[in-house]
């Protein structure tokens, strides 16, 4: 798709984008939101039943809900009849982009108040991809009221400035972007068919419908060799060595690069560690007696605090190597009876976040102790099997991690594209 678009090189104006498609070279032209069109058109009447969207219904520009509404039972302000081509724009927290939606069909659907319905006379789907850059995002923003939920009036949004090109090249822009979306929309397709399949086979698995064969480490149950030991329910803390991180004075906490990272519970998301200049600290004191807090490749960490505690886990990769462990956070290390990526596969599941849902504290901030995670009872297989389930488990998270990060490089190139086509 790159070799379609070129760099302008120097403008001749502001009306012209960083990159375009090398057969058009006109200026583009500036015209209000309000005029190209119309902006919450009412229909005089409302067939007997439709679909109501409202901003429940839309993530990342798909309909997943479709709530059918009889006209007698409608909100009373519901008077907003989609037609093919029509533009959803969140007027409530506009920021949230991924709600807003592209009505391809001629459905029977019905928009809430918290959209601005628009209606254009010009390309829709290049308006469409136009409301989704931060200049117009920020356009909105800074004509918002309310803090909490900032938003936006239709007649403040129809004043908004847009720049528009001649109608073959919106056409063009329009399909481009829609080329990147159907890839996107293919990717995630296929990162669901693999988070599915792994959910399938851990039940499978660990239910012991199907079993490894010893002898055999890419055979399941239907393979030959020796049966597996029966397994047994155990607790964890059997496995596993766990620690609380370092109770760092604040004084020593500091954004100074030249001291040593700190592993914050901020820091471990959901399967991964994630790094910022907003949230990585480093420490710069004495560290001589801290040798047990420094992190090894394949240790396990579990965010102990916060909404999302017994999800926030993740494996410490050769990036995070010698960083520090800081108090909220545990370390879980093998004691030579477990596989860790075994461990890190039944903790990152469904049973582990059933069991803190029940244990952990729910009085102010969501806790989990060291006892808690030492007592979580499970039923575990041999070390061996544990070696098999996890390598098999693994190759899937590989595969799913591959797709994940071609999904995050679309976006990246999209975001990208969408400030430099547009002006």
């Amino acid at each position: 798709m790159d070799k379609q678009i070129q760099k302008t090189g120097i403008a001749r104006s502001q009306n012209v984008p960083q990159v375009r498609f090398p057969e058009f070279n006109d200026d583009w032209e500036v015209k209000r939101l309000g005029g190209i069109g119309e902006i919450n058109p009412k229909s005089d009447d409302l067939p007997s039943e439709f679909i109501y969207i409202d901003l429940e219904s839309v993530k990342k520009g798909i309909l997943l809900k479709e709530t059918k509404v009889s006209k007698k039972s409608a909100p009373s302000r519901a008077q907003r009849l989609l037609l093919k081509n029509d533009i959803l724009f969140q007027m409530v927290r506009p920021y949230q982009k991924n709600n807003f939606f592209f009505n391809r069909e001629n459905n029977r659907y019905v928009s809430s108040t918290g959209y601005a319905q628009i209606r254009t006379n010009e390309d829709s789907r290049y308006l469409y991809f136009y409301l989704h850059t931060s200049k117009f995002v920020n356009d909105v923003l800074t004509r918002c009221t309310g803090t909490s939920y900032p938003a936006i009036n239709s007649n403040d949004l129809s004043k908004i400035p847009i720049t528009f090109p001649q109608l073959p090249e919106q056409k063009k822009i329009a399909h481009f972007f829609s080329v990147v979306d159907k890839k996107l929309n293919q990717l995630q397709e296929k990162l669901n068919g693999l988070e599915l399949y792994k959910k399938e086979m851990m039940q499978q698995i660990f239910s012991q419908q199907l079993r490894f064969k010893d002898n055999t480490s890419t055979a399941l149950s239907t393979g030959n060799g020796q049966d597996f030991p029966n397994w047994e329910v155990k607790k964890l803390g059997n496995y596993i060595e766990v620690i609380s991180g370092f109770a760092f004075k604040g004084d020593d906490i500091s954004e100074d690069k030249n001291g040593i990272p700190l592993l914050r519970g901020i820091n471990i998301t959901e399967g991964h560690i994630r790094h910022s200049k907003q949230i990585d600290r480093f420490y710069n004191g004495k560290y001589e007696t801290l040798e047990k807090y420094f992190l090894q490749e394949n240790d396990l960490v579990i965010g102990m605090d916060g909404s999302k505690v017994g999800k926030n886990v993740s494996l410490i990769t050769k990036k995070d190597v010698n960083s520090l462990l800081i108090q909220r956070v545990a370390r879980l290390r093998s004691n030579g009876k477990s596989n860790i990526n075994f461990v890190f596969q039944i903790i990152f599941s469904i049973w582990f976040i059933r069991y803190v849902d029940i244990v952990n504290t729910s009085s102010g901030i969501p806790h989990i102790s060291l006892k808690q995670i030492n007592d979580f009872s499970f039923n575990f297989p041999s070390l061996k099997e544990q070696t098999e389930i996890a390598n098999f488990l693994s190759k899937i998270d590989e595969k799913i991690n591959a797709v994940n990060t071609q999904i995050e490089t679309t976006k990246t190139y999209k975001k990208g594209l969408l400030q430099k086509m547009f002006v």
